[in-house]
């Protein structure tokens, strides 16, 4: 049986991002991610990002990796990682800001999560994955130096 991983990162974007330029990350991130059977969430808001990755570990640290490398963003940190038995995701989705066109909401792959409140996958209940996506969702982080960012005991 395969090795499966989870990884949580958080990272900082260089510029500001588009709909369109989401909507084409969020495309382009799908085929590999597919590809590589790699699964999860990530969350765009406020110039950074979260993400989620799972799947056999060589995978996640292929695309951890490819992360690391990707210049749209900086300041890339694990923020947690952890050996899992079963995919808590179905498939692999993003989240970002109050996109302006129905277009983007009904694109594949696009999440509620921010915008909506949605639920995540029951079986990530508990998890420090489940914990810092909630967390991320309820915090505003335009503007706040890298350095004040800290992880606060709770959720949102």
């Amino acid at each position: 049986m395969t090795s499966l991983e989870t990884l949580v990162y958080m990272s900082v974007a260089v510029d500001d991002l588009t709909d369109d330029q989401l909507v084409a990350m969020l495309r382009e991130a799908r085929l590999t991610n597919q590809a590589l059977g790699v699964s999860g969430l990530l969350l765009a808001k406020g110039g950074r990002f979260m993400q989620v990755l799972e799947g056999p570990a060589w995978a996640v640290e292929d695309r951890f990796a490819a992360i690391e490398r990707d210049p749209r963003h900086r300041e890339v940190k694990t923020v947690s990682r952890e050996r899992i038995t079963a995919r808590r995701f179905d498939g692999w989705a993003m989240a970002f800001g109050n996109p302006s066109g129905t277009e983007v909401r009904d694109e594949p792959g696009f999440s509620t999560f921010l915008t909506e409140r949605s639920g995540l996958p029951a079986e990530l209940s508990g998890s420090p994955a489940d914990w810092l996506l909630r967390w991320f969702r309820g915090r505003d982080l335009q503007d706040v130096p890298e350095a004040r960012i800290t992880l606060a005991r709770h959720a949102a």
